[in-house]
């Protein structure tokens, strides 16, 4: 996912329109593409490249529920003038990632920009203990909340749970039963979860990996030797 200072897709569906289109003019004017609407509905045609959604409260439980059940895999952020501790109350009433405070709006983008920065969800999927716990270490230090699978049937129980299901899968190629491929293809055709951004973790060639990559929907791919030889280094002698 885009997270950072630049600009990202960024959903807003707000009940009252006035504070809807401010909060989507706010977010335009720092550079973002903000699709808004009062209505959850008319948002899902928008879902394709996401990465954010900004509601309120009057209709953050069923936007979000919506949404995310339509393939919606980005941050959820609740927004409006209460003070911080009671909008961090609603934000979890709705099942959203975090809250967001409006006022002043004039601010609002560079507090858009630290919530996306806050902590994200990456599952590692790997029958290989160790490379999952290099892994787990190198991302938990980086500020991610690291969740671990040693198969596919593992990791499809944690997709399953709204409260678990990550924003980033680190997928294996080869794996007993289900491979990595295989279970991309199920992530990618699943309307629940196809917007979780996957990137298959292998130690095959680059031409086969990319084409790999393509045939199964993945996101992208990284290479095993590139963090175990870190690894390796630490620990010899």
């Amino acid at each position: 996912m885009r997270y950072g200072p630049w600009a990202v897709k960024v959903l807003v569906c707000c009940a009252n329109e006035i504070v809807c289109d401010a909060v989507a003019l706010s977010l335009s004017r720092a550079g973002h593409q903000a699709v808004a609407s009062s209505d959850p509905v008319q948002l899902v045609s928008n879902l394709a490249g996401a990465d954010a959604l900004v509601v309120d409260g009057a209709v953050g439980r069923r936007a979000i529920a919506l949404l995310r059940d339509r393939g919606f895999a980005g941050r959820a952020l609740v927004t409006g003038v209460a003070e911080p501790e009671a909008l961090a109350l609603l934000a979890t009433r709705c099942g959203a990632d975090g809250p967001l405070g409006l006022d002043p709006l004039d601010e609002f983008p560079q507090r858009f920009t630290a919530a996306l920065a806050a902590r994200r969800r990456v599952l590692i999927v790997d029958d290989n203990e160790i490379v999952a716990r290099f892994l787990t270490r190198e991302l938990a230090g980086k500020g991610f909340e690291v969740l671990y699978a040693a198969d596919a049937e593992a990791a499809t129980a944690i997709l399953a749970r709204r409260e678990t299901r990550p924003d980033l899968i680190l997928l294996d190629v080869k794996m007993p039963r289900i491979d990595g491929p295989q279970f991309c293809r199920f992530v990618k055709r699943n309307e629940r979860f196809r917007g979780i951004k996957v990137l298959l973790c292998t130690g095959a060639a680059r031409e086969s990996v990319e084409q790999l990559a393509a045939e199964c929907g993945a996101d992208g791919f990284l290479f095993k030797d590139e963090f175990l030889g870190k690894w390796v280094a630490e620990h010899a002698g």
